[in-house]
């Protein structure tokens, strides 16, 4: 098998590499071929390195069929030596993660009999899928078993061997292709677990400084577990003291009476809701009962602040019941809104599109109502009190 830099060394920032040909691509991004890299190229879950050639950024790292490496740059690479630079930072991200969950497979299977059955490394967070479910209780304890080997700091190492050796060792694998010829790489943590991969991971448990598992959610008949580990286990930390705090001033308590205040809140918006509801109400048939006037007939126009077509209906309907016959236009909202026409079904479908155009908004109906959303309410006050007579 032929082996790239960094999966000799995953700790390697810098080499060179020899660019065969350059050619853009349909995104306006080129494709660049070399003989080798130092950048990770994507597979077996861990997605590609970042990093430069030529100080031109590399944004993708593919291999194809014939074991050449495929660079996907911004911009044109000349032909010749060209020297390479990795995002280390980016790398030992993904060698944090990647170890972790060969850590993790070891120990769900070892402890708990679950097997995993597949993986995906994130931006965010990263996921495995095993063959069988973990109560909250068990995905506890395999995270603070997990931990327990971190704290041993036990060696992560890899190394090639060939077919038969590796037909001879107990290799945690979901096997090799179908007609497999070659060598074989493998990565061992110490005493835990030795499995096939080409990823880059860290040299030493204690690199991966923490494990925490976010939770699982059923998935095709097994679970599917989330997990952060190294720094992202901090960044997370961090955001989640940051929100506490926020949420200190926020409610004036504590971290451990932010419950009671959410609920004690949300119980508060929904008595306000429902009082709001029945003001609403009351001011719609108070505002619909005034129409009439001394002449029911007349076209009306009625705005309010609000784009609320619920409260809009309502007075249109407390109006009807007080009497009154001439057409109704109803607007809501500072701008733009909502708009409601209530007439005969004859003059709803020959006006109704028209004044929607009006308002530069869109809108429908059927029978005697029409309604729809404005952009432009402003246009409501022209010939408003024409338009029943057009």
């Amino acid at each position: 098998m032929s082996l790239q830099p960094c999966q000799l060394d995953a700790y390697v920032a810098h080499g060179w590499s020899r660019v065969l040909s350059c050619t853009p691509s349909t995104d306006g991004r080129f494709d660049v071929v070399v003989d080798q890299s130092v950048l990770y190229p994507e597979g077996g879950g861990q997605p590609a390195d970042h990093g430069r050639i030529r100080d031109v950024p590399v944004v993708d790292v593919q291999t194809d069929g014939e074991g050449r490496v495929h660079l996907t740059t911004t911009a044109a690479v000349a032909l010749g030596e060209a020297r390479v630079h990795a995002d280390l930072v980016r790398r030992f991200d993904h060698m944090q993660q990647h170890t972790a969950q060969h850590l993790i497979t070891a120990v769900a299977q070892d402890r708990f009999g679950r097997a995993t059955t597949s993986f995906h490394l994130g931006a965010t967070e990263s996921s495995i899928d095993l063959d069988g479910p973990l109560s909250a209780a068990q995905v506890q304890a395999l995270e603070d078993a997990v931990n327990a080997e971190i704290r041993l700091n036990r060696p992560v190492e890899h190394r090639v061997v060939d077919l038969a050796t590796y037909r001879a060792l107990d290799v945690r694998s979901r096997g090799l292709p179908a007609g497999y010829e070659g060598d074989v790489r493998l990565v061992e943590i110490a005493g835990i677990d030795v499995n096939t991969c080409g990823g880059t991971h860290v040299s030493q448990l204690g690199e991966l400084q923490l494990v925490h598992l976010i939770g699982t959610e059923k998935v095709r008949g097994g679970a599917r577990l989330s997990f952060v580990a190294g720094h992202r286990v901090v960044r997370r930390l961090r955001e989640a003291t940051h929100r506490t705090g926020a949420l200190n001033r926020a409610l004036k308590c504590g971290p451990d009476a932010h419950l009671d205040s959410v609920k004690r809140l949300l119980d508060d918006a929904k008595s306000a809701g429902r009082q709001r509801r029945h003001l609403l109400g009351e001011l719609a048939a108070a505002l619909g009962a005034t129409i009439p006037g001394a002449d029911p007939t007349r076209p009306v126009h009625i705005h309010r602040e609000a784009p609320d077509l619920g409260f809009l209906r309502s007075i249109a309907d407390a109006a009807r019941s007080a009497g009154h016959t001439g057409p109704i236009l109803l607007t809501g909202g500072q701008g733009a809104g909502v708009f409601l026409l209530d007439a005969s079904a004859e003059r709803v479908q020959q006006v109704g599109p028209a004044i929607a155009n009006a308002l530069d908004g869109r809108g429908g109906g059927r029978g005697t109502r029409f309604q729809g959303k404005a952009a432009d309410l402003s246009a409501a006050c022209v010939g408003l009190l024409d338009y029943s007579e057009a």
